[in-house]
């Protein structure tokens, strides 16, 4: 006679951004350095500091999501923005009336992710909300 199935226990749900916070947390000290009053550092400390987080975000932000810039035009350059455009590759600033097609500046290239790899969670219930983990030497 066959074995009846358990029921597995459901795995415990976790925001994606909360992982990608705790990444950032882990590779680059970024939730440290944001939440560190600043007041007592001087400017070559603080340098200092945010030379190694940006360096480490950079290079995660890299690895999960291979960033690069969302059109091949160089800032600066002129640009047309076509009819039917959408508002989530194009953001219009400036003097914007009438209808499109509207020429303008490309004033940023925008970011695009060309890959998205964000870690898989496997923590426990308890942790769902945990960006770091208490740190605790022993011995």
């Amino acid at each position: 006679k066959p074995e009846p199935k358990r029921k597995s226990e459901p795995k415990p749900v976790r925001s994606e951004a909360l992982t990608l916070l705790a990444a950032l947390q882990r590779e680059a000290r970024f939730v440290d350095f944001i939440q560190e009053p600043l007041g007592t550092f001087s400017d070559a400390d603080i340098g200092a500091a945010a030379r190694n987080v940006h360096r480490d975000c950079g290079a995660l932000l890299e690895r999960l999501f291979a960033l690069a810039p969302a059109t091949e035009q160089e800032e600066g350059s002129e640009t047309e923005v076509p009819p039917g455009y959408d508002p989530g590759r194009f953001r219009l600033t400036g003097n914007v009336a009438g209808d499109p097609p509207y020429r303008g500046r490309v004033v940023h290239r925008g970011w695009e992710a060309t890959r998205c790899d964000l870690p898989v969670w496997s923590g426990a219930e308890s942790a769902t909300r945990v960006v770091g983990p208490v740190e605790v030497e022993i011995g």
